[in-house]
């Protein structure tokens, strides 16, 4: 089994006065060699934003897919399609770039900072018409079980992917296990604790620790949760 960790310490972490970020994925500035991307993701950003009206100003994209998981704070959101509106904790966006969107993101609240992660996806298909997308993932959706947040075909009211990506959330109780099913035998699993303790492939996770299970023969991978413990499981192609 080919298995990738990333402890939460091996991150790169960057301190711009408004924005800590820290880093998992970046093809154009990777924190070590196996950090480029892992399959279609190529980013895994954690960015802690400062309050006050703090954030990125209008700025563009295209031909990419945009993930983000607010995990405590307020983000407003503004776009060249007319999308706006403040996405708060337990919000999730989804951004179809396409042929090409401009957006900008700020901190609503004048006092608490945003925990927000962002993922970013080689889309399947190239210049789609741009989409935007969003849900509110309740901790009582995800309670002791896995909720799906995106699917290519939008299953179990999931945002619609363009791509073949299932990305899950769930929230468990310590000594909790589970088996997770890989959703296509071409894809690669990661799994990312958002928060809690969790033992996976014979590797102890804690909070913001990364693992990938990237071997395309794994067909499903098993967790057992040490504390209460938020998870996401990434499961993605391993070629575009």
């Amino acid at each position: 089994m080919d298995i990738i960790y990333h402890p939460e310490k091996t991150r790169s972490r960057r301190d711009m006065g408004w924005i800590k970020l820290f880093q998992s994925f970046n093809p154009s500035l990777p924190p070590s060699p196996d950090r480029k991307h892992f399959g279609v993701m190529i980013i895994l950003d954690n960015g802690i934003i400062a309050p006050g009206g703090k954030g990125f100003g209008m700025h563009p994209h295209e031909n990419m897919e945009i993930l983000s998981v607010v995990i405590s704070g307020e983000m407003v959101h503004s776009d060249t399609y007319g999308n706006q509106g403040v996405n708060v904790a337990n919000a999730i966006q989804l951004i179809s770039a396409g042929t090409g969107i401009q957006h900008s993101e700020y901190n609503h609240s004048p006092d608490m900072p945003i925990d927000n992660l962002q993922i970013w996806f080689l889309p399947k298909v190239l210049d789609i018409k741009p989409k935007y997308q969003t849900m509110i993932s309740r901790p009582e959706d995800r309670k002791s079980k896995l909720q799906l947040l995106t699917s290519p075909k939008g299953d179990e009211n999931s945002l619609v992917i363009n791509q073949d990506v299932w990305v899950w959330r769930g929230t468990f109780d310590r000594d909790q296990e589970i088996t997770y099913q890989k959703q296509s035998k071409n894809n690669i699993v990661y799994l990312f604790v958002i928060e809690g303790e969790a033992v996976s492939s014979k590797r102890n996770l804690s909070r913001r620790d990364g693992l990938g299970i990237a071997d395309q023969e794994t067909s499903e991978v098993k967790m057992i949760f040490n504390e209460p413990t938020d998870i996401l499981i990434i499961d993605v192609p391993k070629t575009n």
